[in-house]
């Protein structure tokens, strides 16, 4: 099995909507095209779309990582089936540990193309591929799923964010996540105010994105502390991504859950904040990206790692909503899919056919990742030819 092109384009993810941290005016993303001759099966095209906050990484996939699948000169694994792992491999040839960022990305959208094709090789849904490789077969039955959204809105922010909220509650949503950090702690918990009647006061069906807005420990501890009464379902990203003595600091003084990881990308990187960032398995929540951290295969070694550190799946939440991450959550039964179910966004949604209800998505059938199910995804790759 040979990968035969390879087809890479920047599409736009503009957006008028912000968080915290940065707006999405500018923001872009890679989707690829990957066609594997398969053999007997014939020619399989895999697809990736990569994950929204990181930009798209055409310069690295077309320069280094793109080259390297083509001069492969098989992708047959030892059961005679379409390898994913020997594309990672040989993407990764001559590249020196360390030094992750982007060069994560660019290898983990051309992987999520590359197990695309191998579950379309094979006539299955991505889950149930990554369920057999990773999970001894287990999955879960129904995917537990959150809606994400609640970003700061240009014109009458507080009504039009309780409008949004009751729209993804309306489809079948029980757990909703917001933005927060930009202004002052009273707009704030001013938010907060305005979501939790929606979710019958529950905070535990509340989680707050402040996108790593707090520079020091006494920030932190201040905005901790005035979310403390709402008893939320956890803090996300509350200071730089690598200051684990913050983290460590806020899981000491702080009874609210934790939610990081979605800016680190490997298994050495995650080894780190678990070892350092003082994180408690029985609540915080490690939410690295397998499209931003080299796809499955790294994933697959960061699950095992978490095992070790005493982490159990369901505080596994992986960041971004996008498809890999919804067949991750389903074959490996990690705790919970974030989705944005905005019908304007290009990866807003989940494919034709998968229904939410009571917090949780039926499981598509589909082979591959099913791209060509979700209408606006498909009308990006579809031009592919």
């Amino acid at each position: 099995m040979k990968i035969v092109s390879i087809r890479e384009k920047r599409v736009s993810l503009a957006d008028p909507l912000s968080n915290a941290a940065i707006d999405f005016r500018e923001m872009t993303a890679s989707a690829v095209a990957v066609e594997v001759d398969t053999g007997g099966r014939g020619t399989v095209t895999g697809y990736g779309f990569s994950s929204i906050g990181r930009y798209a990484q055409g310069g690295p996939i077309a320069e280094r990582f793109a080259p390297r699948l083509l001069a492969s000169p098989d992708m047959t694994g030892e059961n005679g089936k379409l390898d994913p792992a020997r594309g990672r491999a040989a993407m990764m040839a001559n590249e020196k540990q360390g030094g992750d960022g982007d060069r994560a990305g660019a290898v983990g959208v051309l992987d999520m193309a590359l197990w695309d094709a191998a579950a379309k090789a094979e006539g299955v849904p991505l889950w149930r591929l990554l369920s057999r490789n990773f999970n001894d077969g287990n999955a879960h039955g129904r995917v537990p799923v959150y809606a994400t959204g609640g970003h700061y809105h240009a014109e009458g922010d507080h009504a039009a964010l309780r409008d949004e909220i009751k729209g993804y509650l309306d489809h079948g949503y029980e757990r909703v996540k917001i933005k927060c950090g930009l202004r002052s702690l009273d707009d704030d918990r001013a938010r907060i105010e305005a979501v939790l009647p929606l979710l019958n006061g529950d905070g535990a069906r509340l989680a707050v994105d402040v996108n790593c807005r707090c520079d020091a420990f006494a920030e932190a501890a201040a905005m901790a502390d005035g979310y403390a009464p709402y008893r939320l379902a956890w803090i996300e990203e509350p200071g730089h991504p690598h200051d684990f003595e913050l983290l460590a600091a806020l899981a000491e003084n702080s009874e609210t859950p934790i939610g990081t990881g979605e800016n680190l990308f490997s298994v050495w990187e995650a080894r780190n904040l678990m070892r350092y960032a003082g994180l408690r398995p029985d609540r915080d929540l490690i939410q690295i990206d397998p499209a931003l951290a080299y796809g499955a295969v790294e994933y697959a070694a960061i699950l095992e790692l978490a095992a070790e550190c005493g982490w159990r799946r369901s505080q596994i939440v992986p960041h971004a909503g996008h498809l890999f991450a919804f067949h991750a959550v389903a074959g490996l039964e990690l705790g919970a899919h974030e989705v944005s179910p905005r019908s304007d966004s290009v990866i807003g949604g989940l494919p034709t056919g998968v229904s939410v209800e009571n917090g949780h998505a039926t499981l598509p059938d589909a082979p591959g990742l099913g791209f060509e199910a979700h209408e606006r995804l498909w009308a990006v790759l579809r031009t592919f030819g």
